[in-house]
């Protein structure tokens, strides 16, 4: 029995030691889940290239446009639908009788990166600089026959002070506009229309936005880890933005990856969380359950230069750019070699940006293809064009990014063009896409494969590029009468929705069938492979994209 009574007195004594070593582990592991440490929620994504600049005032590509929509913000941003929200602006602005003038309130919780606040000086700041002539700001004329003065002064003939944008004091902005515009707030979301720190800028000098550390943000995510010109960079979120309640992830990182196959690699192995397909790599992932296809609002066309500051090319020559045009088969770029849901386009204004404002036609459809794939009459338009220059033959350098669908695109392009264009001879010159947007921006081209996205939803903003002297028009194309119903489709026609529409298609037609300043290739589809738990990366038809709701669910 004594031995009994001290073999249980031993059990108890063990079984009390070990309940309190097993009640020291729960007391310690309670401990830190008291701390909050989660895991961060990353998200990891590629791009086709290295961001060319992240100025908002001196942007001017889709690659820019994309990384500054993530890291600033205007009075509004274009909600999960693509319809603006309020941003910036506190509320709805107070607007005039006539619909001329707004008033804004700036929210009072509005702040940089830096924690100092986002003022009306800085969104009178950052529009007097985009109009100023010395600024050369790409996007200027975004304001020209929109906001009052603007047109005189981008040409110099008043000054800047007398842009109708007034900081009436630190949180309220007045804005006047030349003449009722239906599309204000679309054009609000847009980069040109961006706040900038006045203060923070003058500091910075030239070295304002040239890396993520020279740089003040106010949108849902700062840039980390961009040194200027490389390769990899870091959305974080932004501690600071008033709505960082709806921002769900911490990080967004990404590379650069030029290669589909690459980046299919790095996709399987777990390294990204979306990826673009081309080609056969469509084929190939079309029945994954991870592969999305949406068609876009992006057009994809080849500029051509006709010369400029008084001296002409060989492209000066309308017989010339309309054989380039027909000599084409845009179906094998479509069909072939994309393979991504994109459609051929006959014209500049794509399929689902704007309707009829009283039969709901879409503007694609109702002004038709406007120029047409006919090799007998591209070679007709040809001859008679070498027989105008008094040549025997062409040679061209075709300029384009060298990512993989950009080579072979070209490629094809020499191949088509060649076969089909005796007497015409190509060089491919691929560059990172940096140097093709120069070459672009600065007119040092001949032949070059671009495109544009659109900022808003409405012809405007893809026709609105080439009137005389836009610095988005980088193609020496000009013409009076066009330039004239594109600007009075700003301007005197705003409250004329059916004389604006018509002004809208003839403009077109003038560009693409009677001036042939453009070859339209395609309207970009986008297929892409994207992991399921990853939600809430918004495209829209037109604009940059959308992180700001992003997240990944566990």
């Amino acid at each position: 029995m004594p031995y009994i009574r001290n073999f249980l007195f031993i059990l108890l004594l063990f079984l009390l030691v070990l309940t309190a070593c097993s009640g020291e582990g729960q007391e310690e592991t309670a401990s830190e889940a008291d701390t909050g440490e989660t895991e961060e929620k990353v998200v990891q994504l590629s791009a086709s290239g290295e961001i060319p600049g992240l100025n908002p005032t001196m942007a001017d590509n889709n690659m820019s446009f994309n990384v500054i929509n993530q890291v600033f913000e205007g009075l509004y941003r274009l909600d999960k639908e693509g319809e603006p929200q309020l941003a910036m602006a506190a509320s709805e602005p107070e607007v005039s009788d006539d619909n001329r003038v707004y008033t804004f309130e700036i929210r009072e919780d509005a702040t940089w990166s830096d924690g100092s606040p986002v003022t009306a000086d800085d969104f009178e700041y950052a529009w007097k600089k985009a109009v100023n002539p010395e600024t050369g700001a790409a996007y200027g004329p975004q304001f020209e026959e929109i906001v009052a003065g603007a047109s005189e002064i981008l040409k110099g003939d008043k000054p800047v002070d007398e842009l109708g944008v007034e900081a009436l004091d630190e949180k309220t902005l007045k804005v006047t506009l030349e003449e009722p515009v239906p599309y204000f707030k679309d054009l609000l979301t847009t980069a040109i229309f961006f706040p900038q720190p006045k203060a923070f800028i003058k500091e910075q000098g030239e070295q304002y936005a040239t890396d993520s550390e020279h740089t003040l943000y106010n949108g849902p995510f700062v840039l980390e880890n961009w040194n200027g010109t490389g390769n990899t960079w870091t959305y974080a979120k932004n501690d600071q933005y008033w709505d960082k309640g709806s921002v769900n992830v911490d990080k967004i990182e990404v590379n650069v990856v030029k290669d589909t196959q690459t980046a299919v690699d790095l996709y399987e192995n777990d390294q990204l969380d979306r990826v673009d397909l081309t080609g056969d790599f469509v084929d190939q992932y079309a029945s994954n359950d991870e592969y999305h296809t949406f068609l876009t609002g992006g057009v994809r066309f080849l500029k051509m230069n006709q010369g400029k500051k008084g001296e002409s090319t060989d492209l000066a020559n309308l017989n010339i750019r309309k054989a380039l045009n027909m000599a084409l088969d845009r179906d094998v770029i479509v069909n072939d070699i994309l393979n991504n849901g994109s459609q051929v386009l006959y014209g500049t204004v794509p399929r689902g940006v704007s309707e009829n404002p009283e039969t709901g036609e879409d503007f694609r459809e109702e002004n038709g293809a406007l120029i047409q794939s006919d090799v007998d009459q591209a070679k007709e338009h040809f001859q008679q064009g070498l027989e105008e220059l008094d040549k025997e033959e062409l040679e061209f350098v075709l300029t384009t990014s060298d990512s993989s669908s950009n080579k072979t695109i070209a490629e094809n392009l020499k191949y088509q063009w060649e076969s089909n264009l005796p007497g015409l001879t190509i060089t491919i010159q691929n560059v990172p896409p940096e140097q093709s947007v120069d070459a672009n921006v600065n007119q040092e081209y001949e032949l070059i494969l671009t495109g544009w996205s659109g900022d808003y939803q409405d012809p405007m903003t893809y026709l609105n590029l080439f009137i005389t002297d836009s610095p988005g028009n980088h193609t020496g194309y000009s013409d009076e009468e066009y330039d004239e119903l594109v600007l009075k489709s700003k301007s005197s026609l705003a409250d004329e929705p059916m004389e604006r529409w018509n002004a809208l298609l003839e403009a077109e037609r003038k560009l693409i069938e009677e001036s042939a300043v453009l070859v339209p290739l395609y309207q970009t589809g986008t297929a892409c492979l994207q992991k399921d738990n990853v939600k809430n990366i918004i495209n829209y038809k037109v604009s940059a994209d959308n992180y700001k709701w992003v997240d990944v669910e566990e």
